[in-house]
């Protein structure tokens, strides 16, 4: 396993995350990036420090298991929407699947942490017409939503093989594990999917089972990262 360093002092990167429920502070947890996943654990870091304005902070937790917990981390990778990015990895995910590919980190135990890479939720598509150097030609329009953009990230509680076609280990928990399981404990929408009436309603493509199935797991509370950062730089 190899550990990211920092280059002023030698020692392991770490990062920390302070989690609050319902505005009450709930711990911190610490954690220490890998060096042999450069673009990923480069990206986590500076999201925590919140790089020219981007960052962790004030995002929800909003998923929590037995098995994981999850933020959607943020909504745009530049502080001003259209600006260039210097986020790790930019706005296109080449090369965040790019280490997926070479990775030697599966999600084996508890407290790895990992970001979203690719959504593998099959998505409804339709073909539309658009003009193109004075021709009409067809296009394939997604109808599932936004595809991830390379913030949300998972820790886990326990060996989660399910996350590893979607999401790039890029360190573990190394202080404040029993935070995360906490969290994870916390009163949560109930996952109803084996529900008579959800199978059918998602049988049918009722809208209505999407977006209840959106809401599995949201805390009943409003869990946040109420500040994060670098370790060596408090």
């Amino acid at each position: 396993m190899m550990v990211l360093y920092s280059q002023a002092t030698a020692r392991p990167l770490l990062v920390f995350m302070d989690f609050a429920v319902n505005s009450n502070p709930q711990g911190r947890i610490e954690i220490e990036l890998f060096s042999d996943v450069p673009v990923g654990s480069r990206r986590f870091h500076q999201l925590a420090i919140g790089d020219r304005g981007v960052g962790y902070r004030l995002s929800k937790i909003d998923g929590v298991s037995k098995d994981f917990v999850k933020s959607s981390g943020v909504s745009r990778l530049s502080y001003k929407e259209g600006d260039e990015t210097s986020i790790a990895g930019g706005d296109a995910l080449g090369q965040l699947e790019a280490e997926m590919e070479l990775s030697k980190h599966p999600h084996t135990e508890s407290g790895l942490v990992s970001i979203l890479v690719k959504d593998l939720t099959p998505k409804k598509t339709k073909q539309r017409l658009v003009a193109y150097q004075g021709k009409l030609i067809s296009v394939e329009e997604n109808l599932g939503g936004a595809n991830p953009n390379g913030t949300s990230f998972a820790i886990t509680l326990r060996p989660a093989p399910e996350l590893d076609p979607s999401n790039l280990v890029v360190g573990r928990v190394v202080s404040g594990l029993d935070v995360v399981q906490q969290l994870a404990a916390l009163p949560s929408v109930k996952a109803n999917k084996d529900s008579p009436y959800f199978k059918a309603a998602k049988a049918f493509g009722d809208k209505r089972a999407n977006v209840a199935e959106l809401g599995f797991g949201r805390p009943f509370g409003k869990v946040i990262i109420a500040q994060c950062g670098d370790v060596e730089g408090q």
